[in-house]
């Protein structure tokens, strides 16, 4: 047992507001570096610096380990509020805060590892088994170029996922591994992205390094609730099965994103007047019913959004409260409304960007970049709405699902 990483575990917790007071504290700082985090193609070193500051990377971390174990929801709160200034930054920072929930799935002496050296840890990850493993004594030998790695650029860790042998003949597993900075190299020139930039999705190389035994966690384990490192916490949220939870925080920037973008749209045509001749010059902006249908319509689409999010977030950690798991009706409703909200965001945001005029698609303006960040963040795998929706379609038709949940 590291007692040096446990001993803050009767600290004091902050509530759920002081929590969202926290990043909203943080919002000036998001949006003054949000072009900078662009243009550099990582987020702004203040905005971690400050992020870490502020302790919010700790809202999932067990207690034991000097964290606040505070549900989901506080989750949604810091993604949706930070994504108003700079989706990438609530990317980033929401993996770093989901990634300490993750690593409470790997054996119990890989979180004393971890967080005995340092209980600020942030891991950044890459989640399609691309490595190759081999078996050597203790452990295994690891390889592989390991592709959209978000927030690689100021993380101490990497979850490498590779395909695992494992040692009976049987074909070869898919599984999360974790490995240290030194241990990987990042390719600087792997990330250049229309959108999402800042998110900083680097391409990590690892070149044949050992990996313990112990830093391995299957996929088929994250995915069900039966992971290793549980019975170390009492805490049910652990239990959640991954993919239940773990997608809202890509599904989330997009929706903070949209109502950013809305709220400075209204903002910005309040008493803007038109000046073309073509579209009546001189009449306000705020007068035509069009833009008035859009606004109305922008809004509706981002509030359901972040209802169904937190009603499915309350739902699933009440459901594992009670029962010791998640079922799978639950996990599928889940993997569609991660799915849903991001499409849903997509459409508000192109409601929105169709009425901003000229002077909001220079490439410095926050409304383009919101549009461009949105639309990437719906090309994500797991969020991809057709493939998300035919699996739904097929799991209701009583066939086997093919996808993932």
């Amino acid at each position: 047992m590291a007692l040096a990483a446990r001993r803050t575990a009767g600290h004091e917790v902050p509530t759920r507001e002081e929590v969202k007071s926290r990043a909203k504290a943080m919002m000036p700082l998001v949006r003054e570096l949000a072009l900078k985090g662009e243009r550099e193609a990582r987020v702004a070193d203040e905005v971690i610096e400050a992020f870490r500051d502020a302790e919010i990377h700790r809202a999932l971390q067990p207690r034991r380990y000097g964290g606040w174990e505070r549900g989901y929801e506080t989750v949604i709160d810091v993604s949706a509020t930070l994504a108003e200034g700079c989706a990438s930054t609530a990317w980033v920072c929401g993996l770093y805060m989901i990634h300490n929930w993750l690593l409470t799935l790997f054996p119990e002496s890989v979180q004393d590892e971890i967080w005995s050296g340092n209980p600020g840890v942030s891991i950044s990850g890459s989640y399609a088994p691309a490595g190759t493993a081999t078996a050597v004594d203790g452990g295994y030998r690891l390889s592989g170029r390991f592709r959209f790695s978000s927030g690689c650029p100021h993380a101490d860790w990497n979850l490498c996922s590779a395909m695992l042998p494992t040692g009976d003949g049987e074909a070869a597993i898919p599984a999360f591994t974790l490995v240290p900075r030194a241990d990987y190299a990042i390719d600087w020139d792997s990330w250049d992205n229309v959108g999402l930039s800042a998110t900083g999705s680097y391409d990590v190389l690892v070149d044949d390094a050992f990996l313990p035994a112990h830093r391995v966690l299957p996929f088929a384990e994250a995915t069900t609730g039966i992971a290793p490192g549980l019975p170390a916490h009492d805490n049910p949220m652990y239990r959640i099965p991954m993919l239940a939870c773990v997608p809202y925080t890509l599904a989330i920037p997009p929706v903070g994103a949209a109502r950013g973008a809305l709220e400075m749209f209204v903002e910005e045509n309040r008493n803007r007047e038109t000046r073309g001749a073509v579209v009546s010059g001189g009449r306000q902006v705020s007068d035509y019913q069009t833009v008035q249908k859009r606004v109305g319509e922008a809004e509706a689409l981002i509030d359901s959004c972040l209802v169904v999010a937190y009603r499915d977030i309350a739902e699933t950690q009440e459901e594992v409260a009670a029962n010791g798991t998640v079922s799978l009706e639950t996990r599928m409703r889940n993997r569609r409304s991660q799915s849903f909200v991001t499409h849903q965001a997509v459409t508000a945001i192109d409601l929105i960007l169709a009425a901003v005029g000229g002077r909001s698609m220079h490439a410095s303006h926050p409304i383009q970049r919101a549009w461009r960040d949105i639309h990437s963040a719906a090309a994500h795998i797991s969020l991809n709405f057709d493939a998300v929706m035919s699996m739904i379609g097929q799991h209701r038709f009583g066939l086997e699902p093919h996808g993932q949940y």
